[in-house]
Order: structure tokens, then C-alpha cells, then sequence
């Protein structure tokens, strides 16, 4: 018998994500509006993001990017409109909408008596991928450039391999969607090539993804539609090559 000449995708050339709009939505949210003490924090008159999609959120400091990450996460319940997964209000304490959204925001923290493969691999035993657990973990160790940190402790590790294994803690999970802020941070260029390379295969497993953005490269490589937001309000939308095209983000 021949041998199999078939060949898995290499990690450095993830497989390439599904087209744009393919599929259902998974995300939704329809006139959404949040605000505290009179003052309008968000104005979202709607988002539809289908399996496999990113929408990457652009905009200078305050202009509503983490609001509306956590808004999406039911961390923040809208004054009006609705914001729906797969159909259902988000819930952020149910735990079913806990198993299926993995949310990277400014209070992630991690676990400082656990080495960062047992930090990995408690997190994915903890969210259900069976006997592929350790495996997955492993290929992310490999993916995000900890495999010779992997015995190390939070304290020991730099400020940019800290901010991986927390990515890393997110991205090992399964997941129906991602919420993510700012996750190039304290990142320097390999590191975020690598973290590119690592999004793009989530795409390609079919989970949608949200990210507020500052590095346009990643933007570039990652996402497929955009969102600039201004004063809590949307200023332009659309295919990411059009919109940076059309200058309206902060980088033009």
C-alpha cells in the first residue's frame, strides 16, 4: 500500500479562513445604545458577523472600541437594542455563553503558581476539547513562540510573553466567538506575526472574531470588514481594503 501523500497545512501557512459573509451569523446586534450619567458612550445601529468572520474596530483612545467589546462580552447591558449569539441575548453570567466565548479584555489576568503549559492546559481541560486537550495546547506553545518557555512561571516571563500566554489561555479554547482588546500589545513584530498566523487558523475553523486594533498590519492580515468608531458612534464600515482605502481611520 502507497503512502498517504497528503499534507496538512504548514503553521506558518494557516489554511485560508472562509469567504466573507459565508455562512449564519453568529453575532448580531441591532440599535444598540450605552451610556452612564446622561452621557452617550455608544451608538451601534448594527453588526452581523457570520462563522469565521473578523471585524476589526478601529479608533483613537475613547472612542468606544472597549465599550463595545464589552457590551458584545454582556459586560456592559445596552440602554436599548438587543445583541444576540447564535440567536439568544448574550448573557455574560450563563455558562453556556461562557463556554462559547473567549474574551481578551484589559482585566485578563492568569494563574501565578501555574507553569505556562499547565496554565494552557488547565484552561483547555476546563472548556471541553476531550483527549485533544493536550495536543491543542502543544500546537499553541509552537504557534505563539512559548515552546522554551513552557516550564516557566508568569513572574519570570517578559512583558510580551506574558501578554501570549494570556492570549494563548483565550485562544486554546473552542470557541463560537472571540472578543479581543488590543491583543498586539506589548507585542513586537515576530510576536505579532505569529499571533496573525494563529487568528487566521481560528478563522479557518469557522470562529468569528472581534479585535480593536491600533497595528494596521494586523488589521490588514486578520480582518475582513472594519468599523471606525468616533465619539462612541460609527463612522465608516465596510471591507477592510475599501475603508483603510478611504482614509477614514486613524492611521491616515
Amino acid at each position: 500500500m502507497g503512502k498517504d501523500r497528503r499534507r496538512t497545512p504548514s503553521p506558518a501557512q494557516p489554511p485560508p479562513p472562509p469567504p466573507p459573509g459565508a455562512g449564519p451569523a453568529v453575532l448580531t446586534a441591532e440599535d444598540v445604545e450605552v451610556g452612564v450619567g446622561g452621557r452617550q458612550l455608544l451608538a451601534l445601529p448594527a453588526l452581523e458577523l457570520p462563522a469565521g468572520g473578523c471585524l476589526g474596530l478601529v479608533g483613537v483612545n475613547g472612542s468606544g472600541k472597549s465599550t463595545l467589546l464589552r457590551t458584545l462580552a454582556g459586560r456592559h447591558l445596552p440602554d436599548r437594542g438587543s445583541v444576540l449569539l447564535d440567536g439568544r441575548p448574550v448573557r455574560e453570567h450563563e455558562l453556556e455563553f461562557r463556554q462559547r466565548v473567549g474574551v481578551f479584555l484589559d482585566d485578563t489576568d492568569c494563574f501565578p503558581d501555574l507553569t505556562v503549559a499547565e496554565h494552557l492546559r488547565m484552561v483547555a481541560a476546563a472548556h471541553g476539547p476531550g483527549p485533544d486537550a493536550a495536543a491543542r495546547c502543544d500546537r499553541l506553545l509552537d504557534a505563539l513562540g512559548l515552546r522554551h518557555r513552557a516550564d516557566a512561571f508568569p513572574d519570570t516571563l517578559s512583558a510580551g510573553q506574558r501578554q501570549l500566554l494570556l492570549l494563548g489561555a483565550v485562544l486554546v479554547r473552542p470557541a463560537r466567538l472571540l472578543l479581543l482588546d488590543e491583543p498586539e500589545q506589548r507585542l513586537d513584530t515576530g510576536a505579532r506575526g505569529r499571533l496573525a498566523e494563529a487568528l487566521l487558523r481560528c478563522r479557518a475553523e469557522g470562529t468569528a472574531i472581534v479585535m480593536a486594533v491600533h497595528d494596521e498590519e494586523l488589521l490588514g492580515r486578520v480582518a475582513d470588514r472594519v468599523m471606525v468608531l468616533e465619539g462612541g458612534r460609527v463612522v465608516d464600515h465596510g471591507p477592510t481594503a475599501e475603508v483603510l482605502e478611504r482614509g477614514a481611520t486613524p492611521w491616515r
